[in-house]
Parts: C-alpha cells; sequence; structure tokens
C-alpha cells in the first residue's frame, strides 16, 4: 500500500506539517523528494511514523533545500497489512516572520517554525525579541500545468463540466443579443426632456424627475400635465410629452426641464392631471422630485397612489403636498427607496432584466459581469472543492448543526481575495464612465421651428398676451390678469401696462433673484414683439399710426428693460454654480470602457482554462459531484446571499436616515444650454 501526495510550495522559508493517521496502528514510512515521485533509489528526506511517535511529519525549509516548486510525498505500508485500512492525510502550512526595523519589511531571519504549531497557533522559536507575525495558508488542489495536452486529450471520456461551460457560454450570447437590442432601445430614454411648450423667454428651470411604479400596468397612455404651486407663484399648466420616446412607462424614472419667468419660491404643492386616453390610461405614480436648478434645492412628493378612473379612487386630477422633512427621513421611506435601487443596480444578476435607465452601467456589461462572476466562481471552487479538512481545527462559530472552523475560514477569505477584487474592479469601472451626450439630431428643426414663419397681427397679439399673462400669475408683479387682446387698437394699452410693470421695477430699491429674472424675461419678450413689428412692416397694418406707436412704445420699453434688467442684475447676481467636484471625480475617460472589457475577457479566459484542467484532472466521476455542489453554491449565492444584502445595506441606511441623494449630470447643462439657446434665437439677441 501506497499513497502519493503533491504539495505545491511556492514560498521556500515556509514549514509543511503533514498528518498522515491510518485507521489501525500501524507503521508508515514517508520519503520526500522534489521534481518527481519518490523511490527507494530518489528521495532527498525520509520518515517513520508509528503510534508511539504520532502520524505528523514537520517538513522544515532546510529539508526542503530553500526551494520552491512541486515537492512529493510517498507514504508506504512499513508493517503488517490490516484489512480495511484507510489513510486520513491533511496538511498546513506556517511561518514565523518578525518586523525588521532596519529594512522595513518582513523576515525569518533567526526564527523558525516549532514542532507545537497548530492550523490555528504558530509556535515561534527565535533568537531575539521584536515584533513577531505568522502568516498561515491554505493550499487550494495541486494541479500540473504541464500536463495540459495530456488532460485535454482525455476530453472525449469527461464531458461532463465542457457540456456545462459550452451551455453556459450559449446562454450568455443568447442573452447579450437581447441585452444589446434593449440597450439600443433604451438609449435615448435616458435623456432629459427639454418642454417643448416653455415660454422660450422664461430662464427660471426646474428639474422634475416623475417615477412610475413597479406595479403591473402601472404606465399610462394618456396625456399628463403639470403645474407647480409656489409660495410666491405658480407656474403655468405644462404637457409633460417628449416627440423622441415614450414616457410614463411602467418602472421608468423621466425627467423633464420646466422653465419658468421668475422663481416660484418653496415648492408647496404639485397638480398632475391625465386625459384618459390611449388604450391604458391608468397611471400608478410612485414619486416626483423637484429640484431648483438655481438654490439647488430638492422638494420631494410622496405620490404612491393610482391616478385612474378605474383604479384606486377614480380620480385622474390630483394635487400632493410636498413631503415634509420627518417624512422624507422616514425609514420606510428610505428602505422602500434603497430596497428598490439595490435591487434594480446592486444586484448584478436581477439588475440585468431592469436595470435604472439613468446608469452608464448597461445591460450587456451586466450580462457580461455576471459571466465573468459565474466563471470565476467555477475556478476558485473548483481549486479548492474537497480539499482535506481538519477535524482539529478551532470552531469560530456554531449555530445548531452549522459549524464555522478557522480552516474553512482561511479558505472563505482565500476565495474571496482571489474572486473580489478583480470583479469588482470590473464592476466600478463599467459604473463609473462618463455617458455619452446624445446628439440633439432635431436640432436644426427646432430652429425653424422657433423663427416664426408667418408674422401676422394675430400672433404678435398672442405673444403679447402670453407675456402678459404669465408676469401677472405672481402676485409681487401686482398686475392683474389681462384680457383678450381681440385687434391692433388693444396692443398700444398692453404696453401700457407694460410700461407700468418696468416703473413698478424700477421703484424696487431691494433686488433679489424674482425682480433679475422678471425684468430678464420681460426683456426678452419686448425684443421678440420688436423684432416681429420690424418684420410685419407698415403695410400689415390699416392706419399707419398705430404701426409707428407701437413700433416707438416698445423700442422705448425694450431700452428700459434692458436698464431695469442690468441693474437689478449688478445688484443682486445669480448664485454661482459650484460643481460638485466630488461626483465629478468619479467619472472616468470614456477609454476606460476598453480597459474593463480587456480585464473581463481575461478573468473569463483564464478561469474558464482552470476550470476544464481542473475536472479533467478529477475525472468523470468527481466532476459530476462538483457539478451538483456549484448548483447549490449558485443558487444560494444568487437567491440568498445578494438579497440578503442588498436588504441589509438599505436597513443600514434607513438607520442612518440618509435619503438617496439627487445626482447632477452633465445632460442638466446640456438641456440647460438648449434653453438659453430657445430664448437667445426667440429674442433676437446673442446675450441677454
Amino acid at each position: 500500500m501506497n499513497a502519493l501526495i503533491t504539495i505545491n510550495v511556492s514560498n521556500p522559508e515556509v514549514t509543511v506539517f503533514l498528518s498522515v493517521e491510518p485507521s489501525a496502528n500501524v507503521s508508515l514510512a514517508l520519503m520526500l523528494s522534489q521534481g518527481s515521485p519518490p523511490n527507494s533509489t530518489y528521495f532527498t528526506n525520509t520518515t517513520v511514523l508509528s503510534p508511539t511517535g504520532g502520524y505528523r511529519w514537520m517538513i522544515t525549509p532546510d529539508m526542503l533545500k530553500q526551494t520552491p516548486g512541486v515537492w512529493y510525498v510517498n507514504t508506504i505500508l512499513n508493517s503488517t497489512w490490516e484489512p480495511g485500512l484507510t489513510l486520513r492525510i491533511t496538511s498546513f502550512m506556517s511561518e514565523c516572520l518578525y518586523w525588521d526595523v532596519n529594512r522595513k519589511m518582513w523576515s525569518t531571519d533567526g526564527c523558525q517554525v516549532g514542532e507545537k504549531s497548530t492550523p490555528e497557533q504558530t509556535q515561534c522559536l527565535c533568537n531575539h525579541l521584536t515584533l513577531f507575525g505568522s502568516s498561515f495558508f491554505v493550499m487550494p488542489n495541486y494541479v500540473d500545468i504541464a500536463r495540459t495536452k495530456e488532460l485535454f486529450a482525455t476530453v472525449s471520456n469527461n464531458y461532463v463540466v465542457l457540456a456545462l461551460l459550452c451551455a453556459f457560454f450559449g446562454l450568455y450570447l443568447v442573452t447579450l443579443l437581447w441585452a444589446c437590442y434593449a440597450d439600443r432601445r433604451s438609449r435615448f430614454k435616458r435623456k432629459i426632456t427639454l418642454l417643448e411648450d416653455n415660454h422660450p423667454g422664461a430662464q427660471y428651470n426646474y428639474l422634475i424627475s416623475v417615477q412610475t411604479g413597479h406595479r403591473k400596468n402601472a404606465g399610462t397612455s394618456a396625456n399628463v400635465t403639470v403645474k407647480l404651486i409656489g409660495s410666491v407663484g405658480e407656474s403655468d399648466t405644462h404637457n409633460l410629452t417628449d416627440p423622441d420616446k415614450p414616457v410614463f412607462e411602467r418602472g421608468a424614472v423621466d425627467m423633464f426641464l420646466l422653465a419658468t419667468p421668475f422663481p416660484l419660491g418653496e415648492v408647496r404643492n404639485l397638480r398632475l392631471q391625465h386625459d384618459n386616453s390611449g388604450g391604458h390610461p391608468s397611471w400608478y405614480i410612485n414619486k416626483v422630485t423637484i429640484q431648483d436648478l438655481q438654490t439647488h434645492h430638492v422638494f420631494h412628493f410622496l405620490c404612491g397612489c393610482w391616478m385612474s378612473s378605474d383604479h384606486g379612487d377614480g380620480i385622474t386630477k390630483k394635487t400632493f403636498n410636498a413631503a415634509r422633512k420627518n417624512e422624507i427621513a422616514s425609514f420606510r421611506n428610505i428602505f422602500q427607496s434603497r430596497t428598490s435601487t439595490g435591487f434594480r443596480d446592486e444586484h448584478i444578476w436581477v439588475s440585468i432584466v431592469d436595470p435604472p435607465s439613468r446608469s452608464p452601467f448597461t445591460r450587456a456589461q451586466r450580462v457580461s459581469c455576471c459571466m465573468s462572476l459565474l466563471l470565476c466562481t467555477m475556478a476558485i471552487n473548483i481549486a479548492f472543492w474537497n480539499i482535506p479538512i481538519d477535524e482539529d481545527s478551532t470552531v469560530l462559530f456554531s449555530l445548531g448543526s452549522l459549524k464555522i472552523t478557522w480552516h474553512e475560514f482561511i479558505v472563505g477569505v482565500e476565495c474571496g481575495l482571489l474572486m473580489f477584487p478583480i470583479n469588482i474592479l470590473i464592476i466600478t469601472i463599467f459604473r463609473s464612465i462618463r455617458p455619452r451626450m446624445i446628439s440633439k439630431s432635431h436640432k436644426g428643426n427646432s430652429e425653424d421651428n422657433l423663427r416664426p414663419q408667418v408674422v401676422t397681427i394675430p400672433t404678435i397679439l398672442k405673444d403679447t398676451e402670453v407675456m402678459i399673462s404669465l408676469v401677472s400669475s405672481s402676485q409681487r408683479n401686482k398686475m392683474s390678469e389681462m384680457y383678450r387682446l381681440e385687434s391692433i387698437t388693444y396692443l398700444c394699452p398692453a404696453l401700457d401696462r407694460l410700461h407700468e410693470f418696468i416703473h413698478l421695477m424700477q421703484g424696487e430699491t431691494e433686488s433679489d433673484p424674482h425682480w433679475v429674472y422678471c425684468s430678464k424675461f420681460l426683456l426678452a419678450g419686448l425684443c421678440h414683439l420688436l423684432m416681429c413689428l420690424e418684420k410685419l412692416d407698415v403695410k400689415n397694418f390699416q392706419n399707419p399710426h398705430d404701426y409707428y406707436q407701437a413700433h416707438n412704445i416698445t423700442n422705448l420699453l425694450v431700452r428700459k428693460a434692458e436698464m431695469v434688467f442690468s441693474s437689478h442684475l449688478a445688484s443682486c447676481p445669480p448664485p454661482v454654480k459650484k460643481k460638485k467636484k466630488r461626483s465629478a471625480d468619479c467619472w472616468l475617460p470614456w477609454w476606460c470602457v476598453f480597459l474593463g472589457w480587456f480585464l473581463l475577457l481575461s478573468i473569463s479566459g483564464v478561469s474558464t482554462f482552470f476550470t476544464l484542467l481542473y475536472s479533467l484532472q478529477y475525472g468523470k466521476e468527481k466532476s459530476i459531484k462538483w457539478v451538483m455542489s456549484l448548483g447549490l453554491s449558485l443558487f444560494e449565492s444568487i437567491f440568498i446571499l445578494q438579497p440578503l444584502k442588498v436588504i441589509g445595506v438599505a436597513v443600514f441606511f434607513a438607520l442612518l436616515l440618509k435619503p438617496v441623494a439627487v445626482e447632477e449630470t452633465e445632460e442638466i447643462e446640456q438641456v440647460l444650454l438648449e434653453q438659453q439657446d430657445k430664448c437667445r434665437r426667440y429674442s433676437g439677441r446673442d446675450t441677454l
């Protein structure tokens, strides 16, 4: 009877403890050799293990000749054969180190491992005193890479793991094709919508984020309108539509830029309504977030209800109150938000189906990261599968029949260090790549739409009426609602009202953002009116006197409005937008995506190679047993451990009462520039 043991020595300074415990009291002869198995003529060291001396052999660095590589230990029966004799072989490595103050490094000089060392404790015998340390390392199962060609030649007899890998790669390719298609469809859904019915002269901006619920049939086909009601004014009613993408789909987060002529103050109420049109008009609105882009104040509206004629209370028009601080910071709100975002973003497997619409981490990248994580898990699992267990190892944790020993803990730490750092790095790279801005292909068409193709007297009257109506919507402006301008004779009285409003702004000695934005809006509107009058010419007026009078008054009002705007702007400059350096610095340049894919493909290829190599060395029967244990391990990771991690993180942040932060992206700056460009073309001025 003999048993050949292979030991892979990567560090020649370690001491190897080998225990060979027979099931009966017999004598065993052990021979040690390097490079090839020992025999009666070739060995470097030998020993005899007996019941009196104990069945443990300490192989010192001197016995290993300070030589790394593959070492072999051959165990031979040195006494009479006992029926049913079995051997239980375990091993561990240990090393004594001290901190060399002069060389600033760990060293083994003057230290050696003692015979009383165990897998949990190391006995260090040193001839000096200093800061000591010890290393423990559990080696994975040994595989001889030099036998790669020989092992792969046996694939026809052991195709179990190869078939499993082929199935995984086939499923991956199919899922990747679907993910690329889904990414292409959702690419334009992430853009921020500049509302088409924003007045071109309005420059005070609010970012509205509308989150549709995840309930069945939560999305709506109806046309939705919104109105903001603040402490000092209210906005006009706006249509929340986008000609380039569908809005308010189930689970979607749609973002809109709404512009007003002046600040509304603290946004206290939100009025939502839809026209109950389309094939599925019912809408479950989860919550709405409104951000003042000038002051960066955020207002939360926790809706959580149906707006439907056949669901809930049967109402399609509702007014919501802004959530108070204690409601925003409540455990329930934070837990729900963190759990929802956690499963859709942090749970790498679930997030493939429904990732956050605004995340730069695409479905294709998520699918590939899952495949890389799966292959890496398989390689590490098969490398440490069925390694000898030290039954004398200290129990660290015990719960009923569940026990975790120090040996198992070390194996878990090693597996984690091998698997998670590289995969977390790849995922972090994909998450942190700066998203590319979507080119606005319809920009040229929008320019044509903003410039009136035909300027008529009714269009001039309509623009003047809208301008006065918007200004009068604030109580601070002290202007009553404008009656309908039915003919050109009403234009000059309307301009007189605007003249009175300019005098009111001139009399305001204390400037604030309200007067800055009001005067800016009025200046843009008057410049547009003057430009239209010049295009219309005197021939379109029945009475030339009406034209010259309107043109002269408008020209005078433009000059006065410009003086008022300059005066208020100098006294109350707009706040300087402070860029959040912390969030900006986290973005990686776009080319880092190639680095992420290179690391992903590399780790996947290496993991696949070693998985096949180990399986071919194990043989068919062991490979089948390993596949069964792998399935249980994956089930535990996907359906138990990762959900528990997401819920645990949600509970942690909920207990800290830390709500989900509102993100700021470069897309906001891009949409703001679009609104400013509309104002520039509307007023005919490059600077305003």
